[in-house]
């Protein structure tokens, strides 16, 4: 796959982004990627969910999230204080920033690929800020969640909120041994989606082990609905 590093046009700065395209540069549709916690774009987990992608034809675009990457503002002392960090930004305007800043990179994808389907991949962080960007977009055709969870009201408040206003496709993976977002925390989130199409995609072990092969049924759903296949 061939890899270019951009700025997308903001409604504030500009954000920096990945783009990876297929060998042939051949692109079939556009996939918007999102990154976790504490990493940055340049992950590995983004590096192999684009390579699955870009072998089915797909371009992927991967925004830098705030304070993350060339976005950090200082190195943190600990994985506390990512936390920490992250969740001040969250309850101080970040759900609709992020959701603005995720408009703006599909609105890019669109005019870059006109045309082209668009999806979104993007697991545990990913999803956090995933539905409320899905939520009442009408443009994004499937999507990849997971590995994220709620619980009922009145607590995750704006997992609640958004949550059935997500109507497109969505495959969602789940860890059974999740030591961050348990088992049950991941089955209220999934059936809260308002999506009529959606398929559980469950394995063994924690957080970050998610099997290869869940990875490929989760690829090949979205590819399904975004009409590659």
């Amino acid at each position: 796959m061939h890899k270019e590093n951009l700025e997308i046009p903001g409604t504030g700065d500009s954000i920096p982004a990945s783009l990876w395209l297929p060998e042939d540069h051949h692109s079939r549709a556009v996939v918007l990627l999102g990154h976790g916690l504490g990493v940055d774009r340049h992950h590995e987990y983004n590096l192999r969910t684009a390579a699955l992608l870009t072998a089915e034809g797909c371009s992927v675009l991967a925004p830098e999230l705030p304070l993350h990457g060339e976005r950090r503002p200082e190195e943190p002392a600990d994985g506390d204080a990512v936390v920490s960090s992250w969740q001040a930004y969250w309850a101080g305007g970040g759900v609709q920033a992020l959701k603005e800043e995720w408009s703006d990179a599909q609105s890019y994808a669109i005019d870059r690929f006109p045309g082209m389907p668009i999806g979104y991949f993007g697991l545990s962080l990913g999803t956090q800020y995933g539905i409320p960007f899905l939520a009442d977009n009408e443009e994004i055709e499937a999507a990849v969640l997971g590995l994220f969870g709620s619980r009922p009201r009145p607590q995750t408040r704006v997992m609640n909120e958004y949550a059935s206003s997500v109507s497109c496709p969505v495959a969602f993976i789940k860890q059974a041994d999740d030591e961050i977002h348990p088992s049950e925390t991941a089955d209220h989130l999934f059936g809260s989606l308002g999506s009529t199409t959606k398929n559980m995609i469950a394995g063994p072990g924690r957080h970050a082990d998610v099997p290869q092969a869940n990875m490929q049924l989760a690829v090949q759903f979205l590819m399904r609905h975004l009409g590659v296949r």
